[in-house]
Order: structure tokens, then sequence, then C-alpha cells
């Protein structure tokens, strides 16, 4: 050692060149005795080591927010088997909706991107409650289940027939409706994917069904049968049930006398040509069941309508007179017509109700109608024929499905409709076969599903 001295690398006290401690510090200058000695290759190991470790922890997926399947999909029904890999058996977990805000702007630019969903034909899809995930029923008679954010398949369940149309019910339960050669609608409880769906036996070809308020009764009518049947979930029993005396193919809540009623549109026909519409009016807790019910005559051949923000009144369009109807139904009847485009299909009400819109298949239109004076606003060209369309249910954005009404549907798009007055915001191309839409609840997402293509095109801000 040399009477050189230099500064303490931890304190910077002037310690003795080789010294092994500071005598200022008391830290060790240099490994203390009996410190264990770790040779340098073995450093350079370790540290290789916890390299790795860090890339495979750091870029492996959490499996957190990715809801595990209730139970297994078989390898017939596997999302493997679908084009998507099998989801794992992790064991349950609670899944958080995502943190969506309604859009700021519905006239702001939307986006599509498409979801392939294997080798079936979709043909109606809904949302669930949080607006993650879609319900699709299949041509293969299976009820499906897919993210959104993935396009994972996470459930399927098998069954009885097709469905032609879905609804989803106390945000729980998905009605299958398949319109001919059926005379039960199955419900599937999405809870409880590995148990069989309760059939509702309704008779001749199911029309449409709704619930009621009390978040267990449910209201089912068909068009051959023309049977209104009141049933209660889980269980299904049939609590009471009325035979109208014309087939029942749609079915409205709205609120007459101060509390809810059902009102059933039903027509009548001669030769095979509609000969006349009504719509019945009833209190659903009635006893006996849809005792004291009123008939309104609405009409010729009456298309899907719309249900107005109160309940107070229905909007809907006649096909034969090229006309649009709104009926208020709180107290005394009163009915406003006026002329809309040609073939009119489907009616929504937007803003409030301040705006009535009509699909026109024929025409290829969109008819805006200022409902204060039941006069028509504009007409709205669209880039194909229009099959269907739904509104956001906060009233500010319709989205159109343009696959025309030729089935299997031909043509593709989707129009989406939203301002004050309301105009074509955004045409946006989908896959062939555009046959039905659906829209999140808080209306920050839409889908069409795409029969030919057998895909489905999620809209998104």
């Amino acid at each position: 050692m040399t009477d050189r001295r230099v500064p303490c690398a931890a304190c910077g006290a002037p310690i003795l060149e080789g010294a092994r401690k500071c005598h200022a510090c008391k830290r060790w200058v240099v490994e203390p005795p009996g410190s264990p000695k770790f040779p340098r290759a073995a450093l350079i190991t370790a540290s290789a080591v916890a390299t790795v470790m860090a890339v495979l922890v750091t870029t492996r997926e959490s499996p957190v927010g990715e809801a595990p399947p209730l139970t297994p999909i078989g390898p017939a029904g596997s999302s493997s088997a679908a084009g998507h890999p099998a989801p794992a058996s992790i064991g349950p977990e609670v899944i958080e909706p995502e943190k969506r805000r309604p859009p700021a702007d519905p006239t702001a630019r939307w986006k599509a991107r498409e979801l392939k969903i294997g080798e079936v034909h979709p043909l109606d899809l809904e949302f669930d409650a949080t607006g993650t995930d879609l319900f699709v029923s299949a041509d293969d008679a299976t009820l499906r289940e897919y993210r959104i954010k993935t396009g994972d398949l996470i459930h399927k369940a098998s069954v009885p027939a097709q469905g032609d149309h879905i609804r989803l019910l106390f945000d729980r339960y998905v009605a299958v409706l398949r319109h001919q050669d059926a005379g039960r609608i199955p419900i599937m409880d999405t809870t409880a994917w590995d148990r069989d769906p309760v059939l509702l036996d309704v008779g001749r070809s199911p029309g449409d069904i709704i619930a009621l308020p009390d978040g267990k009764s449910v209201i089912a009518a068909t068009v051959e049968g023309k049977h209104v049947i009141r049933f209660e979930l889980p269980s299904g029993a049939r609590v009471a049930d009325i035979v109208l005396p014309h087939a029942t193919g749609q079915l409205f809540l709205v609120h007459a006398e101060g509390r809810p009623y059902v009102a059933a549109m039903g027509a009548l026909s001669h030769g095979g040509q509609p000969a006349g519409a009504w719509i019945d009016l009833f209190d659903p807790d009635e006893n006996p069941f849809g005792a004291t019910r009123r008939s309104i005559s609405v009409g010729r051949e009456p298309q899907a309508g719309a249900v107005s923000a109160t309940g107070g009144s229905l909007f809907f369009p006649d096909r034969v007179s090229n006309s649009a109807t709104l009926l208020r139904v709180a107290a005394t009847t009163v009915t406003k017509t006026t002329p809309v485009g040609q073939g009119p299909v489907a009616a929504f009400l937007l803003d409030g109700d301040r705006w009535g819109i009509t699909l026109n298949s024929a025409a290829r239109t969109a008819t805006v109608v200022d409902l204060a004076t039941m006069k028509v606003q504009s007409t709205l060209m669209l880039s194909g024929e229009p099959s269907t369309g739904v509104a956001s249910p906060d009233g500010r954005t319709l989205f159109v499905a343009l696959g025309g009404l030729e089935w299997p549907p031909k043509g593709s798009g989707v129009a989406v409709i939203a301002g004050d007055p309301p105009k074509v915001v955004a045409s946006l191309v989908t896959g062939q076969g555009a046959c039905a839409v659906a829209v999140a609840r808080d209306g920050s997402r839409a889908a069409v599903a795409n029969w030919w293509d057998k895909s489905i095109t999620v809209l998104e801000q």
C-alpha cells in the first residue's frame, strides 16, 4: 500500500490508495471478507436468463378481461373449428364491461372492420348488454356468442331450428324465432350455456316476442296460429292465452291510460292479397287475459314500426299504400298519415321523436318526416336497396343494411343516418349479403351480418 490518497467512491473523503474500507463512511471499497464470489460467466448467464424471462412476461397477453367459456365447447362446435383458437378454460372470472362513451358526434367518421365467423351463414345478431359481445344465429341451427374485440367464438349452443330473428330479453335470455316450419320459440339462458334452451310452445309460425316490465314475463305471438300468449321465465310456464281473428306478426310494448299495454299488430288476406290490418291494444295484467282489448284499423299491409320514447305513439309504414302512419294510443286514439317513398319496409324514430324515417326498398331511399307536421322533410338517396335497420337507443343514429329483400340477399353495404335534420353521414362497405344489423346500447358500435361472406362487419368511431 502506498501513501497516495484517492477520494472514496461513496462519500468522497480521501483514503489511502488500495484501502479496503473508508474510515469516514465505513463503507467497503472492495468486497468484504467472506463475501461469495460469482464467476463472470455465471453473472452473464444469470443476466441473460433474467432478460429472456422479462421478454416472455411482458409479451404474453394477459387473460384479464377475456371471458372463458362457461362450459367447454365440443370438437364439433369449438372455436378452432370456426377458425379461431379454442378459449382456455382457466376458471370463472368477473368480466368488466368496456368503458366506452356514446360518440360525442354521430356524424363523425365511422370505420368498418370485418370478423370472419367460419363456415356458417349468419342470419341475425344482437349485442349483449355490455356491448362487448355479439349473439349470432346461424343457418346450422346454432346460437353463438362472439367476442367483438378479438372475433373469438366463446359460446355455442344448438337450438331446434334456424333463427330467422333473435331477441335479447331482460339482458339475459335470447329468444330464437323461426317464422316458418316451427311451433316453438327456444329461449337460451346466456348465463348457462351448458343447459338446453327452454322451449315456449306457441303454435304455428312464431311471429314476435317482447318482454314485460316485471322482469320475468314475455308475450309471444304467432302468425298462422293467431295466438297471443303470456309466459314466465325461466320456467317457460304458460300463464295466459288468447286467439285473435287475424295473424299477428308484430308486438309492441306501449303506454296507454298510464300503464303498460301490449299492441299486437296483425293482418288478414284474401287470395294471397292483403285485406286489412289491425292493432289490438290490451292490458297484459287483465284477468281474463285480453278481455277488454280494443282494435284499431291501421291500413292494409303495415311493416316494421317503432315506439316513441314515451311509449304513447307508434310510427309505421304501409307497403301497399306507400304511406307512413303516426298512431297515438296514450288516451284517445289519433291517427295521422303521410305519403312516403315506394315500397316502405320499416320505420324508425330519431332525435326525441322529432323525426320519423321510413326505409323504402323499391325506391332505394329513406324518407324523413317531420312528426310535428307530418310533412316530408327530405328524401335521402341510399347506395343500395335497404333490407332492414336499427336505431340507437338514444335516438341519434340509424344504421341501415343494404342487402335488399331477395333471399338470400345479394346486396352489400350499410348507411349511417344522423344529424338534425337527418342525413346520410356515411356509406360503408360490408360483406356480400347484408341481412341484419344491430347496435350497442350506448350507440358507439354497430354490427352487420353478411350472409354470403359468412362474416360480421363491425362499425366503430
